[in-house]
């Protein structure tokens, strides 16, 4: 199944829907991406090429009978509270910052309480925040991972999607997975896991088929997936801050793609949305692409 998922981000989110787009507007970055090389490169801006568009055929339609009984892909993680109602593990900011001193990347397994409160000297601000290197749903306690043995491929994926800039330049000249930022690594991941459902939409799109039983499902995961309880991989790095503020305007996306109602009657604007939200998703490509160059 996680084989099938690589192939579709190759064949089809990569290759977007072909439907015709209007343009749209990347968001203006923020004050802290003006401070780092990201500006240089211009990554907010930088668009997959837009030559790969073709048509999503027949054969993919066939992979929303699989979604009806499957659903984006999550692993079961123990909860992140413990038998009070707690988190199961917290730290002072002091702590914190010692543990980003000596390991650099902090990081914690999925079995290990990813989840953690980390608390403020003087006790007054509790911030909640993930460790892991995935997107974390801790109402439902599970988390949005793909499966280690398919990590090198979808790895190798991003890095063959190079910008124009950087085409050519060598994987040497890359961090590896090894050496990614949790963030880097949650987002190619759910790049990876929302490939099948962006696919599902544009299909439903292409075909007018408003009344499609996929369509609820795929809203059902996008607003899930939107939500405020699934939480990004922290931030750690100044480049990740950038990605972090991108990857929120998508989560923002995701829900409201999800909360649609009587989209066949809005489906001018749904489809807005929807073309927004898979250009953006595209646009990350590049966007990896520079980070793991910096």
């Amino acid at each position: 199944m996680n084989k099938i998922l690589v192939l579709l981000a190759t064949t089809i989110l990569l290759t977007a829907c072909s439907i015709p787009e209007k343009s749209t507007d990347i968001e203006e970055q923020s004050q802290m991406e003006t401070e780092t090389d990201i500006e240089k490169n211009n990554v907010e801006k930088k668009e997959v090429d837009e030559k790969q568009v073709e048509t999503i055929g027949e054969d993919d339609a066939n992979d929303g009978d699989m979604y009806i009984k499957a659903g984006i892909l999550t692993v079961g993680i123990p909860s992140v509270y413990n038998d009070e109602g707690n988190f199961a593990k917290k730290h002072t900011m002091t702590e914190y910052m010692k543990m980003a001193e000596e390991q650099g990347i902090v990081r914690f397994a999925m079995d290990d309480f990813p989840v953690r409160a980390i608390v403020s000297d003087d006790q007054k601000v509790t911030n909640i925040t993930n460790f892991a290197d995935a997107y974390i749903d801790i109402t439902n306690n599970v988390a949005y991972q793909i499966d280690k043995s398919e990590i090198p491929s979808v790895y190798k994926l991003f890095l063959s999607a190079q910008p124009e800039d950087l085409i050519g330049t060598p994987a040497s000249d890359y961090r590896t997975w090894e050496e990614a930022t949790n963030l880097e690594r949650g987002i190619m991941q759910i790049v990876i896991l929302t490939a099948p459902l962006l696919n599902d939409i544009g299909y439903i799109i292409e075909n007018e088929e408003w009344d499609h039983p996929v369509l609820n499902n795929v809203q059902n995961d996008f607003f899930t997936l939107g939500s405020p309880t699934v939480l990004l991989p922290a931030p750690q790095s100044v480049t990740d801050m950038v990605m972090y503020d991108n990857m929120m305007m998508i989560s923002s996306l995701w829900e409201r793609i999800g909360r649609f109602e009587n989209i066949e009657e809005n489906k001018e604007e749904f489809i807005e949305v929807y073309q927004k939200l898979r250009s953006e998703t595209n646009n990350l490509f590049a966007r990896i692409n520079y980070v793991l160059t910096q």
